[in-house]
């Protein structure tokens, strides 16, 4: 597996940055298109800008919430 960093915006205008985990031969528009509903994201937490005390907390996102995700 390899992990992507992405930028996600959903439907309702929440926008955050997180990683997906791709097998080695799928791109991320594989993962977007696939039969699963549900994507597991590494979201960033982000402490008053970028800093080492960043966290990531994992979430599950529906992918009809997703309107945008683009491979940063």
């Amino acid at each position: 597996m390899k992990k992507i960093k992405v930028y996600i915006r959903l439907f309702d205008s929440t926008a955050f940055w997180g990683n997906v985990y791709l097998k080695e031969d799928q791109r991320l528009q594989d993962l977007l298109n696939d039969e699963r509903k549900f994507i597991p994201v590494e979201k960033l937490e982000e402490k008053r800008g970028v800093s080492s005390e960043d966290t990531y907390v994992n979430v599950i996102l529906h992918k009809d919430g997703i309107s945008y995700m683009e491979e940063r």
